[in-house]
């Protein structure tokens, strides 16, 4: 499992997935589709007047409370971040993806459900479309609130993270690795959302998590971890999905891949989706002056 060349890439065939939402509630097909070059990644809501389209990217992003949502006037899709990190994670460039409701289906909290479908799909090349890489040329660095976040120029696309909680059972966990097929299939894609136990109910009255329960996420309790019967996936899974979110909200770059090497302390949507603008913009500086050389 590679990715394909450094050919751009769609999906060859349709698929779908059904469901229902993590935070709506909603019952919810999605469904991956083949897209032209350069077209980017695309959402559309095939339950609307005339399928609106909004597209994957940092300009369309509305709210990142407990998850990141897109939209375009009265079209909006909740929680991109979990189907946005599967695509990057196998390298997929250019994809339509159609959601009959307002939030994709949350599965079983992780990205490995839409990881699946898009090996089921299959990959399509085009092979006269060069890959769109995001390049830095120094350091980007960002703070607030007690997250930080800092990156700098790579071969691969690498992440480290650290997750801090004052909680007695969410000791200080790091993680690290390279991003590519085999390690985010591996690593990163089975883990899955997590929540504490006292926040559920406030979460339920501020209208979220509305559709979750043990089968799509992991809830932390006071002196107990709640999943299902298998238990956690990995030791350190909250983690882990702070990486596969943060890939996720990475891709609304606009990028499929990256040759960065990213280190975040605390990461959340919020400042993920900052930390993004800040990169997307050393990235255009960069673009502008190596435009400026060649001329």
């Amino acid at each position: 499992m590679r990715h394909v060349g450094e050919a751009q890439t769609t999906v060859d065939s349709e698929v779908s997935l059904e469901g229902i939402g993590l935070h709506t509630g909603n019952p919810s097909k999605l469904t991956f589709r083949p897209a032209p070059a350069n077209a980017g990644i695309r959402f559309f809501r095939p339950d609307l007047p005339g399928c609106p389209m909004i597209p994957a990217r940092l300009g369309f992003v509305v709210a990142t409370v407990r998850g990141t949502n897109i939209g375009l006037g009265d079209a909006k899709v909740h929680t991109v971040e979990h189907v946005l990190s599967a695509l990057t994670g196998l390298g997929v460039d250019n994809c339509d993806i159609l959601v009959t409701a307002n939030e994709p289906p949350a599965m079983d909290g992780s990205a490995m459900p839409f990881f699946k479908a898009l090996l089921k799909a299959g990959l399509k090349r085009y092979p006269d479309q060069p890959k769109r890489y995001l390049h830095i040329s120094e350091e980007v660095t960002y703070e607030d609130r007690g997250s930080s976040y800092r990156a700098v120029p790579s071969e691969h696309f690498e992440v480290k993270a650290t997750l801090l909680h004052d909680h007695p059972l969410v000791p200080s966990l790091t993680q690290e690795l390279r991003v590519e097929p085999e390690t985010y299939v591996s690593e990163l894609a089975s883990a899955r959302t997590f929540c504490f136990e006292h926040e559920v109910a406030y979460l339920k009255s501020q209208g979220l998590a509305q559709g979750g329960s043990l089968e799509n996420a992991v809830v932390i309790g006071k002196d107990k971890i709640h999943t299902t019967p298998d238990g956690l996936r990995f030791p350190d899974e909250f983690v882990r999905h702070k990486i596969l979110d943060l890939i996720g909200d990475l891709t609304l770059i606009g990028r499929s891949l990256f040759k960065v090497r990213v280190e975040a302390v605390r990461p959340g949507h919020a400042h993920n989706i900052e930390f993004a603008k800040l990169l997307n913009q050393a990235a255009a500086k960069m673009r502008g002056k190596t435009s400026a050389k060649s001329r």
